[in-house]
């Protein structure tokens, strides 16, 4: 369409407020990966092909990391601290 609203963009819209209202109070929100396979549809990018253009947009990145590796050569892992409770009891996965 060249004028007026998308319907996939609408359906968006709502499932995005309905999504912010179950989890928004948990800072669950919807990053911009959402949107794009509504930017690339618009596009005229068949959809077979979304994945491959959301890989594309990052190889850089993956680069760029591979890149730090080969020159430091090690894994790595972020300084971690646990914050949550311990001794907790276990509960079974059909109880909780």
């Amino acid at each position: 369409k060249e004028s007026g609203t998308d319907k996939y963009y609408e359906i968006a819209l709502e499932l995005e407020k309905a999504v912010e209202e179950k989890l928004g109070h948990k800072g669950i929100y919807p990053n911009v990966d959402f949107y794009s396979g509504l930017v690339y549809r618009k596009l005229g990018i068949p959809s077979d092909l979304f994945t491959p253009v959301f890989a594309i947009a990052r190889v850089a990145g993956w680069l760029a990391h591979w890149k730090e590796q080969l020159a430091v050569n090690r894994i790595f892992r972020p300084t971690q601290v646990y914050t949550g409770t311990h001794d907790s009891p276990y509960i079974p996965i059909e109880a909780r």
